[in-house]
């Protein structure tokens, strides 16, 4: 499995002098092929677009920033379609290479790669399972975790421009971590992405970033963050989604009867099963259970390797193997 750095974002903060003078050059230089644009209050460059950086002009009221939007896949001359860049030391080193060679360039030797801090990194995994209903499937079931501690839903569930059958998706409630499943190839409109559920984990302030490394230098970030992605997207995987295979609720109550011996053990994993969808929150239903051990009960879980999120009645899939099976 790859687990790839799939986004960084690089934002400058200037003074408003410096920043409507680099603005105002960016427009003079696309003076007649129209790549400079505004998109929901956003100046928009499109000068490195085809090198997989977006650039943008954001001219808030107290910050005024320039935000350098990377695509590492991209800028290394690959696809992230299907096929993820995989970190290693020399295609790291050539990513920080071509980033400093960008900048320097636009800004003609101005600005360099750490005058720029990291505000975002998006840690990505393509999960191969099959085909699209497979993957409908699968954000179902994610679905049905509902918020988790420290995590509650990125979209409020009236919000019509979300369609709940192609992601899953978490906000930090303070931390500046996001996570979300979703459906590539409804995002991508790509038949290549046939079948892969995508998976990210967004580290989206420096707050976050920070919690992993202590270097201060936009380039010793990167270089560390991507050399350690498979922890870093882990760390916060592993804290949403439990582990198992997913089962409808006879069926996962039927396993935990025949697999648990302790009855003290199989009562509380059977109550959990059945406070999850009434509280429609994993995390709600372990709150209600009021049990000082409940690390000890989802371990139980994992042991006979059942989730204790359940498949819902009126899904047709019957049963979906644990995704960790890919992962690890």
């Amino acid at each position: 499995m790859t687990y790839s750095p799939h986004t960084l974002e690089l934002s400058l903060i200037l003074t408003t002098e410096k920043f409507h003078k680099l603005q105002s050059k960016a427009y003079e230089k696309s003076q007649g092929n129209h790549r400079v644009y505004q998109k929901n209050g956003v100046c928009c460059d499109e000068a490195l677009k085809d090198k997989g950086v977006k650039i943008e002009y954001h001219n808030n009221t107290y910050k005024k920033k320039i935000k350098f939007i990377i695509n590492p896949t991209k800028v290394l001359g690959g696809n992230d379609v299907k096929k993820l860049w995989k970190p290693n030391d020399d295609n790291i080193r050539k990513l920080l290479r071509k980033l400093k060679e960008y900048i320097d360039g636009y800004f003609d030797s101005k600005y360099k790669l750490n005058d720029f801090k990291l505000t975002r990194i998006d840690f990505t995994v393509n999960i191969d399972v099959g085909d699209r209903n497979n993957v409908s499937a699968y954000i179902k079931v994610l679905r049905n975790i509902g918020k988790v501690k420290g995590f509650g839903p990125k979209y409020d569930k009236d919000d019509e421009e979300i369609n709940p059958d192609l992601s899953f998706d978490l906000k930090g409630n303070s931390n500046g971590v996001e996570f979300t499943a979703y459906d590539k190839e409804a995002e991508s409109r790509q038949k290549a992405a046939k079948g892969i559920l995508r998976v990210e984990v967004r580290l989206k302030k420096q707050k976050a970033i920070g919690k992993y490394t202590d270097e201060t230098a936009a380039s010793k970030q990167i270089k560390y963050l991507a050399a350690n992605s498979k922890d870093i997207f882990l760390n916060t995987f592993t804290r949403i989604v439990p582990r198992g295979d997913y089962y409808k609720k006879k069926e996962a109550v039927q396993l935990i009867e025949d697999n648990i011996s302790q009855k003290k053990h199989r009562e509380k994993m059977l109550r959990l099963i059945e406070l999850v969808p009434k509280k429609k929150s994993l995390y709600l239903a372990q709150k209600e259970m009021s049990d000082r051990n409940i690390d000890k009960v989802m371990a139980m879980f994992a042991k006979i390797n059942v989730s204790p999120i359940t498949i819902s009645k009126r899904h047709k899939t019957k049963y979906l193997k644990n995704l960790y099976s890919n992962l690890l």
